[in-house]
């Protein structure tokens, strides 16, 4: 760290308010100072000062003022992701020690990929809170890529996917639950009721798209070799946007078991049956070997049972 560093932090220590990251974000996100006044409670001129006081301490401007608002700086562009994680930290302090003084004997952070949320967790996190009332689970929807950051981070303490090709250094992956492709429709598509959908069946019906280098497109693809099915013009990762488009039209989409598991359960989607072998990997546990604290100790062993639970039964 050169000089100017140390006496910029130095500086920020000293002088820095959480309420300066406030006003950083809110104005930031919402282009203007009065807007952001009034979204977090103060005056316009308590903003206006609370904002030159952060950029005489950084000692540069972290907006452009412009007759249409406010638009930042290089310098503020690149310090809101920092100051946005800094703010989330305390949110997640604020809850841990709100739990423990409420009695609460620890927490354990949790990322989970839609089909381990959809196919596990909301039946076991459910029956984990009544076995253990004590402790306090953070949850939190990832795909890979933002797994494997929160990984890398430390900012997780279990994490809920398929094994990955390479395990993060000091973790270990625990298969928990088959899985495999499932072909979902809406309950009023014509295959739905039919015993068994051929493969001409399939051929001829219309489909959703999976969007380009997932594993449920690679799936797609395999089975259906050119010329292909007649594809519906949209491709979204959003699950909602996906399972509202399947109830109000004719279509089909090739999805994991898992991911569509809740709503076939509900019966606001059906999977059509055919002879087609769609095998996907299964999901598991991943886990450091060391240095688990208790409460996510306590997880894992009930997520291990619990699976186990569910292919018996």
């Amino acid at each position: 760290m050169d000089s100017r560093a140390t006496v910029l932090r130095n500086r920020l220590v000293a002088r820095a308010r959480l309420r300066h990251l406030q006003v950083l974000v809110r104005i930031a996100e919402l282009g203007s100072v009065q807007r952001a006044a009034d979204a977090i409670d103060m005056s316009q001129p308590a903003v206006s000062h609370v904002l030159a006081d952060l950029e005489n301490l950084l000692g540069c401007a972290l907006f452009h003022r412009q007759a249409r608002g406010m638009r930042p700086t290089a310098v503020g562009a690149a310090l809101l992701p920092l100051a946005r994680r800094m703010l989330a930290t305390v949110d997640d302090s604020a809850e841990l020690v709100a739990a423990l003084n409420a009695r609460a004997s620890g927490q354990v952070r949790v990322a989970a990929i839609a089909g381990a949320m959809a196919g596990l967790l909301v039946r076991a996190i459910p029956a984990f809170g009544r076995e253990q009332p004590d402790i306090l689970v953070k949850l939190q929807e990832a795909d890979v890529a933002e797994q494997s950051a929160l990984v890398a981070r430390g900012d997780v303490d279990l994490a809920l996917c398929r094994a990955p090709q390479v395990l993060p250094d000091g973790w270990t992956f625990t298969a928990l639950m088959a899985d495999r492709f499932a072909i979902v429709a809406g309950p009023r598509h014509p295959l739905a009721g039919k015993r068994r959908a051929s493969l001409a069946d399939l051929r001829a019906a219309t489909w959703l798209a999976s969007p380009t280098a997932t594993a449920a497109r690679a799936a797609f693809d395999r089975v259906f070799e050119p010329p292909q099915p007649v594809q519906r013009q949209v491709s979204t990762r959003a699950t909602a946007m996906l399972w509202a488009m399947l109830v109000q039209e004719p279509l089909l989409c090739m999805v994991p078991l898992t991911v569509a598991q809740q709503l076939l359960d509900a019966g606001q989607l059906v999977e059509i049956r055919h002879a087609l072998a769609l095998p996907f990997e299964p999901i598991g546990l991943l886990q450091p070997v060391t240095g688990q604290g208790d409460a996510a100790r306590t997880l894992a062993a009930f997520l291990q049972r619990y699976a186990a639970t569910l292919a018996a039964g």
